[in-house]
């Protein structure tokens, strides 16, 4: 050792009047260095909502401890790379929460903040105080809890965000109930081809009051019976269609051509069988 000290700031001497003479610099570089020598949090704080240069105020988040101040410069700045790093330096899964609600209007660093937030029963309780679809189901993305994916898929007004919690369920209770009572007839649809039990499939595709969700139905069925049952009662041409085109067995087929009456539907059942009898010439 020479007993000469390294000075990290690019200036003689080391005292608070140099710091003060780097932070008064042009050169955002220079102030930058300069905030990195500094612990008062009450200054940081200023430097990270008042300076003009994004790396200066980057350089003062990243010494702030205390995670309100943190959020404070979270929802006042405004720059994208600012925000990101004053967001990855909170931990509290609340007080990301909050920043979300705050800035529903920039989806993207909503995203960001989320994919933050470890809690799930933070994000499950978020989504009833969200008003962006999009934000919304970017939370119901992030939920893995089969119960909390439940109760979203049961309770949320908005059929999208509904039907985005549905796609990631797998308790069968809870699909059946979804597809019995749901309000929405895209939401049930959506239901059906998650059941694996064939008597609640059986009954949406007889009874659901909505022919779309009828139709999804009958596309889950292999049982002839319950094919022919559909093609004889069932109100809606396309639903009978694709029962139609769900059968397989060209005697039940042949059979049911003889008690149809209406000859558009006979017509599309002389098709499918000619279907079926052209693979059965094939395959022999």
């Amino acid at each position: 050792m020479n007993g000469q000290t390294t000075n990290p700031l690019p200036f003689g001497g080391a005292g608070p009047a140099n710091i003060d003479q780097a932070l008064a610099s042009e050169d955002c570089r220079v102030r930058a260095r300069a905030v990195q020598q500094i612990a008062d949090q009450t200054r940081l704080e200023r430097i990270a909502l008042t300076d003009p240069d994004r790396s200066v105020r980057q350089a003062a988040v990243e010494r702030i401890s205390c995670e309100k101040v943190l959020a404070n410069i979270a929802r006042r700045d405004r720059d994208y790379y600012v925000r990101k790093t004053t967001v990855s330096r909170i931990r509290d899964s609340g007080i990301l929460a909050g920043i979300v609600l705050g800035n529903q209007d920039d989806y993207y660093f909503c995203k960001e903040v989320l994919a933050h937030i470890r809690d799930e029963d933070v994000l499950a309780g978020l989504i009833g105080s969200l008003t962006h679809r999009d934000i919304k189901s970017a939370v119901v993305q992030l939920i893995t809890d089969q119960r909390l994916l439940g109760i979203v898929a049961c309770s949320q007004c908005d059929f999208y965000v509904r039907a985005e919690a549905l796609k990631k369920i797998s308790d069968q209770e809870v699909l059946k109930h979804i597809a019995l009572n749901d309000s929405d007839y895209y939401v049930r649809a959506l239901a059906v081809h998650q059941i694996n039990d064939p008597d609640l499939i059986r009954q949406v595709a007889l009874k659901d009051p909505d022919f779309n969700v009828r139709s999804q139905a009958v596309l889950c069925i292999s049982d002839e019976d319950v094919l022919m049952d559909v093609v004889l009662n069932d109100p809606d041409f396309e639903v009978r269609k694709n029962a139609v085109g769900r059968m397989e067995d060209p005697g039940v087929v042949r059979a049911l051509l003889e008690r149809v009456t209406d000859s558009f539907v006979k017509r599309m059942i002389r098709s499918r069988l000619s279907v079926l009898d052209h693979s059965g010439s094939a395959d022999s």
